[in-house]
């Protein structure tokens, strides 16, 4: 059985010369989506890379006291290590006090607004933060939080990000 598996593990077909685009360089992020779907009681991020990330984060808040953390993970990496799609769905709680860590939070859709947001990207090896997004209502919030990363990153897009699902029925239940 162990000559088997030596006979197996034969010369490596790369050259350690020519890694190709694998981990070449840091992860870079190329666009951010999100949208509140009142019906389904849900927000949704889509984070898109250029190179693969060891994941990231999202943090939402209002305020210092209550700015939330979720983990965002990868959901669709290319083979090659040219890009990454990071993807977090978070459900709306309906008591605010029943928010759970990267599955629901208590922000509701009519809170977008008032809302400051950020997203970051690791590196491939999940060791750093590598780069950072933040938009919204205050920018800087995330200078104040503790644990969040200082990102002076401000994203800047025509359509605040939103993805149109239609017309608008929030209650601000």
């Amino acid at each position: 059985m162990i000559l088997f598996l030596l006979a197996c593990g034969g010369p490596s077909l790369l050259d350690s010369a020519d890694l190709g685009p694998f981990f070449a360089a840091d992860p870079v992020i190329d666009t951010i989506d999100f949208e509140c779907d009142e019906d389904a009681e849900a927000w949704t991020f889509v984070v898109r890379t250029q190179g693969w990330t060891g994941g990231g984060w999202l943090w939402m808040g209002k305020t210092v006291a209550d700015a939330e953390s979720h983990k965002i993970g990868s959901v669709g990496a290319a083979a090659d290590g040219s890009t990454d799609k990071l993807k977090l769905k978070l459900k709306i709680s309906a008591d605010w006090r029943d928010a759970s860590a990267n599955s629901s939070t208590r922000w509701l859709c009519s809170d977008l607004d008032a809302l400051s947001m950020m997203t970051t990207v690791y590196d491939p090896k999940a060791d750093h933060v590598v780069d950072c997004r933040a938009w919204g209502a205050d920018t800087t919030l995330w200078l104040s939080v503790d644990g969040a990363f200082d990102c002076d990153k401000v994203w800047q897009t025509d359509t605040g990000g939103r993805t149109d699902t239609g017309g608008s029925t929030d209650t601000g239940r």
